[in-house]
């Protein structure tokens, strides 16, 4: 389908059906009832008007509606795909979006798709593909069913794929709650091999013909690497049984993404690359927001004040002292959490006004590297030596504000670059949707 719009409007296009060969999700859980995501797919009997399957998600065009170009008037288009276990009979399918509330009374799609239709495609989607397994526990209906499709690698490339992502995937199994979860999981790569080595870097005028057309700058932000046509990628992952999908690309720049039930991208080679591969996949995998709120990002106002975000992990902290992760809180720690900001605040600017120096200056790696490892281990100092470390309260500045919203804990992998671990509230929120896939 085609998802078009502007800041304040939006409509679905429907383009084509096509019929995969499997589906992995578990037939004992047709109904999301995690309210995450920015969109909710409802599908209904025709017949009886009975619910039968739900699920939650977000897209890039509901991120590019926060953005300079969408303030600005501006219009855009974003090919997309859901995806629903095949019906019997014809159902009415039913595309909600949140309101202004952050609930989910606003349909933007209706309509009826009837199985029988005989423009329902089945031709094989998946084309000419490698595959390797890296983990099976068994039946795909119960159990959370990973792919992992590579970009940017040629033939001659695909063994460092495979190595490579067999290599990350023992690095997410080493944190909770994945690692005591294994048994959950099975864990599928799968190559399309691309025409050229890479992927697209615009802001250096580099471009690659690639399978899966991944790019950096997405949104003009160049850390930003991500796929805006979703259909290629699916039309790959159909090659196997899949819930979650992950896209590694052959590159040594820093960089990733990562969408709720949509897909995770990483860059493949860069040194921070462990982390932002676990980091990103706590997006796609199970809706956690940003913690950080010190980096540039694309969007504007992505939190609309006063309003309490749907990510478990960040709150507006509209009721205090009660916070959303209450049971999690440890005991007697105020609400809010006082931290340091101020110090670590002083610790952030300080650095990124050093960083622009030496670059500005023409400073040489080694130098750049000095600076990135004495500032690493001076917050390791701070974050280690701090009365909350390990504590679940609720610290102000979250979700790219530093003011109005709040997160669980002092530090954990969705505030900055360590694979030191989750903390109990984002921990939680994963257990849950590999419950959802799995029992």
């Amino acid at each position: 389908m085609y998802h078009s719009g502007s800041r304040e409007t939006e409509h679905i296009d429907v383009e084509q059906y096509y019929v995969s060969p499997t589906w992995a999700g578990n037939p004992d859980a047709l109904l999301d009832t995690l309210n995450r995501g920015h969109y909710f797919i409802r599908v209904l009997d025709v017949r009886t008007q009975q619910l039968i399957y739900s699920y939650g998600f977000s897209t890039l065009f509901n991120e590019w509606q926060t953005t300079d170009e969408a303030q600005n008037g501006g219009r855009r288009t974003f090919p997309e795909t859901i995806r629903i276990p095949f019906p019997r009979r014809p159902v009415q399918i039913e595309w909600l979006v949140r309101d202004e509330q952050n609930q989910f009374t606003r349909s933007i799609a209706t309509w009826v798709f009837d199985p029988d239709a005989e423009w329902v495609n089945t031709e094989k989607r998946a084309g000419e593909v490698m595959i390797r397994k890296i983990m099976d526990h068994g039946n795909p209906h119960h159990h959370v069913d990973v792919v992992i499709v590579g970009d940017g690698y040629t033939a001659a490339e695909a063994e460092a794929f495979f190595q490579r992502a067999a290599a990350l995937v023992d690095t997410l199994f080493s944190i909770e709650p994945y690692r005591h979860l294994k048994s959950a999981f099975n864990v599928t790569a799968v190559l399309r091999p691309s025409l050229e080595s890479g992927t697209d870097n615009p802001r250096e005028g580099v471009y690659r013909n690639t399978a899966l057309g991944t790019s950096f700058n997405t949104f003009g932000l160049q850390r930003y690497l991500m796929i805006t046509n979703t259909r290629t990628v699916q039309d790959v992952a159909s090659a196997v049984p899949w819930d979650a999908l992950i896209v590694l690309v052959n590159t040594d720049i820093y960089g990733g993404g990562g969408i709720y039930n949509l897909y995770a991208c990483t860059a493949a080679n860069n040194r921070f690359t462990p982390y932002v591969f676990v980091h990103e996949f706590g997006h796609s995998f199970a809706g956690l927001g940003d913690e950080y709120y010190t980096s540039t990002v694309a969007y504007n106002e992505f939190y609309p004040r006063g309003v309490e975000p749907w990510e478990p992990n960040i709150t507006a902290l509209l009721h205090p002292p009660r916070v959303k992760w209450q049971q999690f809180v440890t005991p007697g720690i105020p609400i809010p959490t006082p931290w340091d900001k101020a110090t670590y605040d002083r610790m952030v600017e300080e650095y990124q006004k050093t960083m622009q120096q030496l670059r500005e200056s023409g400073a040489g790696a080694a130098k750049i590297a000095e600076v990135q490892r004495r500032y690493r281990k001076k917050m390791q100092h701070f974050f280690q030596r701090h009365p909350y470390r390990g504590k679940i309260g609720a610290f102000e500045g979250a979700g790219y504000a530093s003011r109005g919203l709040y997160r669980p804990a002092l530090d954990c992998i969705m505030f900055s670059r360590t694979t030191a671990g989750f903390d109990a509230v984002c921990g939680n929120a994963i257990q849950q949707v590999i419950y959802h896939y799995s029992k």
